[in-house]
């Protein structure tokens, strides 16, 4: 992550530094006078103690959509061939997005997350991240790839960076997860812009979301605590499966 979150992660972390509170506590107005521009929740500490994981359910909201993708090497692929194995967290994105609220935070919020679990033995290999591009003409496999070497550099995470060949096959996926974009624009350097709402999913290894995190939520701590507590239903399953076979 290297060169795409240095100049988020800086002034995110100076912003910290200089006033040891939750961006969640202070008003729009206040962080907007410090920053000139108000950061999400997900770039700093969390205003209030992140339910402990265990203590509650996800009950599961929908199924999750398939697909057909492409990975960062140009390889067709199906979403399911991707969900199942693993607790999954799904993100929606483009490559050149530069609001600090929007795709750099949900690819920030996930970054931290995969090496919170990562650096947790019996957590590690757990989760699975996927990244879809809703920018197919921009976000060409080579140009995720290079997206991907940026993000992740030398770490070993599951994290799969997929795009589509074109908006035939991605229209269909976002229409089933309710993912609203719309391209509003062309910058001055020719590339596209998007507006978006910015969701990120939790798909279970039964291909089912329960979860969905919007810009409020979509936290490392909440994010972590619900992964943690679908593994340990994940565990209980297989602990009641084995005692009735006794």
């Amino acid at each position: 992550m290297r060169r795409f979150f240095s100049r988020y992660l800086f002034w995110g972390a100076a912003f910290f530094a200089a006033s040891h509170v939750s961006i969640a506590q202070t008003s729009d107005s206040q962080t907007a006078d410090r920053q000139g521009v108000f950061l999400a929740p997900g770039w700093g500490k969390l205003s209030f103690e992140a339910p402990e994981a265990g203590t509650y359910t996800l009950p599961a909201l929908d199924a999750a959509a398939d697909g057909e993708v492409l990975n960062h090497e140009g390889k067709s692929l199906q979403l399911d061939d991707l969900t199942g194995e693993k607790l999954t967290l799904l993100s929606f994105i483009y490559r050149t997005c530069d609001d600090v609220n929007g795709c750099p935070l949900s690819t920030m919020v996930l970054y931290s997350v995969a090496n919170t679990l990562a650096k947790e033995p019996e957590l590690n290999d757990k989760l699975r991240i996927l990244t879809l591009s809703f920018d197919p003409e921009g976000d060409t496999p080579e140009a995720m790839s290079e997206y991907k070497e940026d993000i992740l550099g030398d770490t070993d995470l599951d994290w799969r960076f997929l795009t589509t060949r074109s908006n035939t096959e991605l229209l269909p996926i976002l229409d089933a997860y309710q993912q609203t974009v719309v391209q509003d624009r062309k910058s001055e350097d020719g590339k596209g812009k998007f507006s978006h709402i910015l969701r990120v999913y939790l798909i279970d290894k039964e291909r089912q979301i329960r979860n969905i995190y919007s810009l409020s939520f979509l936290h490392p701590d909440i994010l972590v605590n619900d992964v943690k507590t679908l593994l340990m239903e994940d565990a209980n399953i297989k602990s009641l499966q084995a005692n009735s076979e006794q």
